[in-house]
């Protein structure tokens, strides 16, 4: 399975998670989440991270939520 990104272009953390999938040479399936929209307190978007937070990195077996 391909990882999946959720993230918003214009932030910062999303922005830090790009840069080390592309340094490290990894292909993902990117889903744009509109923050200005409120898709990140959406039920879909909550279920896949309870903070409601961007970026979640979700690799199949896990998600992840922290870019650091």
């Amino acid at each position: 399975m391909m990882p999946v990104l959720y993230d918003y272009w214009r932030s910062s953390a999303s922005y830090r998670v790009r840069i080390a999938l592309g340094l490290k040479h990894v292909a993902y399936e990117r889903v744009a989440v509109d923050l200005t929209q409120g898709e990140h307190r959406s039920a879909a978007f909550l279920a896949r991270n309870p903070q409601g937070l961007l970026p979640a990195l979700d690799i199949g077996t896990v998600v992840l939520t922290q870019s650091l």
